[in-house]
């Protein structure tokens, strides 16, 4: 099969990771098109399509999925996506998307962001072709390997939404909100994206407490933990507060320059007005803090 082996797209999912893991969860168009194996360059997205078929591989390598582009892609359940095909006939570049289904070979799933800027999710498999409606269906393989949702017991029920969490849900809720904070603390300005997480505002299990940007803040992780044990709080005008007896404390640089010195602050905000925090759900989680 020449350059086209599992190897390959073994060593483009590894380089994709740790791109992803430098940037907090996004890869850029720049590094997609970087990658060499074996002292070939095989681009990982295309020029102009969605679909990604090097001339160098058998199959397609990786496809784009833009919310502003000229197919509408939609979501079948979690982790499972309808993919359209490009055109209106099976051929074209549909093609070699056929083809890493028939060869079983795995691909890489863009989640367009920003222009240039995207959510990559490896270890994605063709699972359906239909010719009928110009679509493909595509999953990530831990979860195509479970079979229909329909049938799952309780337990295979529990393990699929533990999978899709972990692999679909939280990187892509890390990824956004730090996009939007420009991969960098909203409390310190720290800007090393592997020591950066997407706080909640309201918790996950709150009715109100959603995956979405306006709901999340990039935080280092000490002032993460901070947040969540209400040491730290943050108030709706977006000053931050700690906590009062915190701040008579004496321990070290740590509490002093970490979070003492923080008390009265602004935090940085989303440049776009659109993904800033909630301020009624800072108000909510305020009184939290506050009432400790």
């Amino acid at each position: 099969m020449g350059l086209d082996s599992l190897h390959l797209r073994e060593t483009a999912f590894a380089y994709v990771k740790e791109c992803a893991d430098r940037r907090g969860g996004t890869i850029t168009r720049a590094e997609l098109e970087a990658f060499v194996f074996d002292g070939v360059r095989v681009q990982l997205i295309a020029p102009m399509q969605g679909i990604n078929n090097p001339g160098v591989l058998d199959a397609c390598i990786s496809v784009v999925s833009s919310p502003t582009g000229p197919y509408q892609d939609d979501s079948i359940s979690d982790g499972v996506w309808d993919y359209a095909y490009e055109g209106t006939t099976p051929g074209r570049t549909n093609i070699k998307l056929r083809r890493a289904m028939e060869l079983g070979l795995p691909i890489i799933f863009l989640e367009k962001v920003r222009d240039g800027i995207y959510i990559p999710y490896t270890n994605v498999v063709v699972v359906g072709d239909r010719p009928h409606d110009l679509r493909f269906e595509l999953a990530l393989a831990d979860v195509s390997q479970l079979g229909n949702p329909l049938e799952d017991t309780p337990v295979e029920r529990a393990y699929r939404l533990a999978i899709v969490e972990q692999r679909l849900h939280q990187p892509k809720f890390r990824a956004r909100v730090l996009t939007a904070y420009d991969t960098q603390c909203t409390v310190c300005h720290f800007r090393h994206a592997e020591l950066l997480d997407a706080a909640h505002i309201l918790g996950d299990k709150h009715e109100k407490g959603d995956a979405v940007v306006t709901n999340g803040m990039a935080m280092c992780k000490i002032h993460h933990a901070a947040y969540d044990s209400n040491f730290l709080g943050i108030d709706p005008d977006y000053k931050i507060h700690i906590n009062a007896d915190l701040l008579a404390e004496k321990d070290g640089p740590m509490l002093k320059h970490g979070l003492q010195k923080m008390h009265g602050g602004q935090i940085v905000t989303p440049r776009r007005q659109a993904e800033r925090p909630d301020r009624d759900h800072l108000a909510e989680r305020f009184r939290e803090f506050s009432s400790h």
